[in-house]
């Protein structure tokens, strides 16, 4: 009975047996049925110790083989790509963004001349006489400079004058009888005092308005006498008083060239033939006597120019 059951148990054992294993099986049922400890024991216990013993023996390589494998050591290989793993997940994640490159302008199409033609130009606004007049005037006001003192010189009456009104108040018109009156009872030593001051004043003047000039270039100061001349030209054609900053700029650096009509005029002058004729007559007659001249008689003065 116990035999049958030990039999059955075998049975129930042997699939999970490969049939290599049947021999070994066999002698190991038999070397410990007749283990010493086998022998000890009574025959109903012996037997299945002895089977106990064989199925512990039967699965004995397989635990050692798992236990084996469990244990055996990575390789090189596999520790290098471990920590490369454990480098990666330990490594904090950068939080500055790169900034993404910035993307090249598209270059520019050339636009043709067809391309160009089409577009519509707005048309120029047409100007009447009037604002043609204004626009030149301010362009020649732009090229005519403007002095910081005037040429003109004052007297001994401007300085007395500016020195009555200097502290009053109102309107200056209303008095400018009476300071005549007082000006011309001055005595001769008071009106020295102010002759005096008016000459110190224009010597003044004269420096500051040179000073002025010499801080332009000679091209400049010729620019700004044609601008003005063409002002005073303008303002006269419509009898109009002309603005300020319109007199001839006096420029000691421009030296002036002597042109051929010179040197016939003043050779004429010295014959003595103009004697006791006016300064614009005379002119008139040696003008005369210029253009009659042929230019070979003309080139004479051309040279002592």
């Amino acid at each position: 009975m116990l035999a049958r059951g030990l039999l059955c148990r075998l049975a129930a054992e042997a699939p999970k047996t490969s049939t290599t294993d049947v021999a070994q099986l066999a002698r190991l049922l038999q070397r410990s049925a007749i283990s010493r400890n086998a022998r000890s024991l009574p025959p109903a216990y012996a037997l299945p110790r002895a089977v106990n013993t064989v199925f512990a023996e039967m699965r004995r390589p397989y635990a050692t083989a798992t236990a084996t494998g469990s244990a055996t050591e990575p390789t090189a290989t596999v520790k290098k790509a471990v920590k490369k793993a454990t480098a990666k997940k330990a490594a904090p994640k950068k939080t500055a963004t790169r900034k993404k490159a910035a993307k090249k302008a598209a270059p520019k199409k050339k636009k043709t001349k067809a391309a160009a033609a089409k577009k519509t130009q707005k048309p120029k606004k047409v100007l009447t006489d009037e604002e043609k007049r204004k626009k030149l005037i301010k362009e020649l006001k732009e090229r005519a400079l403007r002095q910081p003192v005037s040429k003109r010189s004052v007297a001994a009456s401007d300085m007395f004058i500016r020195d009555a009104l200097g502290g009053s108040e109102g309107r200056t018109t209303t008095r400018i009888g009476e300071v005549w009156a007082k000006f011309r009872a001055l005595t001769p030593a008071e009106r020295e005092h102010y002759n005096h001051l008016a000459t110190e004043e224009n010597a003044a003047r004269a420096k500051q308005y040179k000073d002025w000039v010499h801080s332009h270039t000679a091209e400049e100061i010729r620019v700004a006498n044609v601008a003005r001349a063409r002002l005073r030209r303008l303002f006269k054609a419509e009898q109009k008083k002309p603005p300020k900053n319109t007199a001839k700029i006096e420029d000691d650096r421009r030296v002036k060239k002597r042109t051929p009509f010179n040197n016939f005029y003043t050779e004429r002058l010295a014959s003595g033939d103009f004697k006791g004729i006016e300064a614009k007559e005379w002119l008139k007659l040696a003008w005369k006597e210029w253009k009659a001249l042929t230019e070979a008689e003309q080139q004479k003065y051309e040279t002592q120019a």
